[in-house]
């Protein structure tokens, strides 16, 4: 390879948007519907269960949670594995554990005990596919655009959460609710199609040798390149990964602040996601209507994420833009816990959705910005590993606070305290600056450098 080469951070910093980067777009979202999907799923089973299982508010939160305990892991130790093996590889085994569980589950967790064992070892693979494709997705797109379209790419989260919604009501007639877990198993086909569709990362080529792959990749962003790319070669300043790097002085503020962020606003997605349709209906709602209740919550969570990107990126910035969404959640999950008509109990309730989880998915991009790129994945997982203890107890702690205190108004009260202390937390949460730099013809890396 000749001595002088292209950066190319530099380079996929400064790419035009083109049809490749949506492509990458839609393949992350893809991937994170199935997580959104099977994260949600057991809220639609609990009608069904609660009474032949004997469970307690607490138990049954524990119900929807248990495969957080998984995804923890997996959101903390993926970044390891994706440095070694790659991210292509990780997120496609990520995909075959989860839809794999996920059969399993409907077909051997007809018990308690059962279910939840099967679904602590789904969630190591969900774990992987919201951390890893924001990471993976952030490495690709142009600096000017990286709000909006990464928050794009994790919406299929959300579209998850309404699949699951949508399902909920129609596959669980007659108790059947193990279907909707059969329909988690596509996952696993999509890990199948992704062997042959899904990229992997520039920057992980060019670290390990690959340079022909990673010429013929980075040329599909940037065609008017490829000579260049071919004469001169590529290259990466890549630091080894340091898990400490995320709690070195200089990051330390950022990182508590962000985990602390995580667990604020996880403790109220899964809070709401577990417990809206089943308090809708105590309320004196239809089956259908308070599932509904569920599909608004998650559906206008994308609408959330995307306007939150689009403000972060044109208007506020991100860290402003986060602490507004967390405020407006607030005063969202209070309306719906003073209670009202069916109009205005759904209209707040997807209020809720919008800026919360839509805020949740702001998060997640302001971490992948706030750590350099070889301790972005670290960052990421970490931040979620911690957050997914907020989605554990928020079902639990939801459904003893429900049994404590009866009603349905203490619930959304106690996510609205969340969202409340999370404004406070993300305004300690300081993104690194990343001057938009202007493309650079074909150079020595050491003039680049300079």
């Amino acid at each position: 390879m000749p001595a002088a080469t292209i950066d190319i951070r530099t380079e996929l910093r400064t790419a035009p948007l083109r049809p490749f980067h949506w492509l990458l777009v839609l393949l992350v979202a893809l991937a994170t519907l199935f997580d959104g999907y099977d994260t949600f799923i057991p809220s639609y089973m609990i009608h069904f269960v609660v009474k032949p299982w004997h469970l307690s508010g607490g138990a049954t939160g524990f119900l929807v949670s248990s495969a957080l305990i998984g995804f923890a892991v997996g959101s903390l130790v993926h970044g390891v594995v994706a440095d070694r093996i790659g991210r292509r590889p990780t997120l496609i085994a990520g995909l075959l554990i989860a839809g794999v569980f996920s059969v399993l589950t409907g077909l051997f967790g007809t018990t308690f005990p059962a279910f939840v064992t099967l679904r602590a070892v789904t969630g190591l693979g969900l774990g992987v596919l919201l951390p890893l494709g924001t990471a993976y997705v952030n490495e690709y797109l142009p600096e000017r655009v990286h709000n909006r379209l990464t928050v794009l790419g994790g919406t299929g989260f959300a579209l998850g959460g309404v699949l699951a919604a949508v399902l909920g009501v129609a596959l669980t007639e007659g108790g059947h609710w193990e279907s909707l877990f059969y329909v988690g198993g596509a996952a696993a086909v999509l890990g199948v199609i992704y062997l042959a569709v899904f990229p992997e990362s520039v920057e992980f080529l060019v670290a390990g040798g690959k340079q022909e792959q990673a010429v013929r990749l980075l040329s599909r962003l940037r065609p008017d390149r490829a000579p260049s790319y071919r004469e001169h070669g590529l290259s990466v300043d890549r630091q080894p990964r340091d898990w400490r790097l995320v709690l070195a002085p200089r990051f330390r503020t950022r990182t508590v602040a962000l985990w602390v962020s995580s667990f604020l606003l996880l403790f109220g997605v899964y809070g709401l996601s577990t417990w809206t349709p089943q308090l809708m209906i105590a309320r004196g709602e239809t089956f259908a209507t308070g599932y509904t209740f569920g599909a608004v919550l998650q559906g206008m969570s994308i609408v959330g994420a995307l306007l939150g990107g689009l403000v972060a990126d044109r208007y506020l910035g991100a860290r402003r833009s986060l602490m507004l969404w967390c405020g407006l959640g607030a005063v969202a999950t209070l309306v719906v816990a003073v209670g009202g008509s069916t109009a205005v109990n759904i209209v707040a309730i997807g209020f809720a959705g919008l800026f919360i989880i839509g805020g949740q998915f702001l998060l997640n991009n302001i971490c992948a910005a706030t750590y350099p790129v070889q301790a972005r994945a670290t960052g990421e997982g970490a931040m979620l590993g911690f957050g997914r203890v907020g989605g554990i107890l928020g079902p639990s702690i939801g459904g003893a606070l429900l049994s404590a205190f009866g009603g349905s108004a203490v619930l959304f009260v106690a996510v609205a305290v969340a969202a409340v202390l999370a404004v406070v937390s993300t305004s300690f949460v300081l993104v690194r600056h990343q001057a938009p730099r202007r493309a650079v013809p074909a150079a020595p890396r050491e003039e680049m450098e300079h």
